[in-house]
């Protein structure tokens, strides 16, 4: 049965160059920041989007301010299940339950897991909440 919970993804922007994710990881591990989720995209202007969800929000908000890194929030829905056929079916099977349009979603297994980030409208979050987890 799949699992879902409200969360905050950071979202910044940094240049595109060899080794700037070292170099974040390293001020990271310096702050002693944990992620629970990380990725990045390439843009045509010689930067990078990155986004992450942090173990815990305040601790990467002060972070993130004191390293300039200018970050936007957002509120996403993340859903974890164990790995068994259908669960993405049956996720997408809720979202149409309540009529919710999803604006973007990032899926990744590991380790016997699945776990979907969904992006919607701010004001079907909690409907879509409610259901997923019913």
């Amino acid at each position: 049965m799949a699992k879902a919970i409200q969360c905050t993804v950071f979202k910044f922007i940094l240049s595109d160059e060899p080794g700037i994710l070292l170099s974040l990881a390293n001020r990271l591990r310096a702050a002693d920041i944990s992620l629970l989720s990380f990725w990045a995209r390439t843009n045509n202007d010689n930067t990078s989007t990155m986004r992450c969800i942090a173990e815990r929000d305040s601790q990467f908000r002060y972070f993130s301010k004191s390293a300039e890194l200018g970050s936007e929030e957002e509120v996403v829905i993340h859903v974890t299940a164990n790995e068994g056929g259908g669960d993405f079916i049956r996720v997408l099977e809720k979202v149409a339950g309540v009529n919710v349009n999803i604006e973007a979603i990032e899926a990744v297994s590991l380790a016997g897991q699945t776990g979907w980030v969904l992006w919607t409208n701010q004001e079907q979050v909690d409907s879509l909440l409610g259901q997923l987890n019913a």
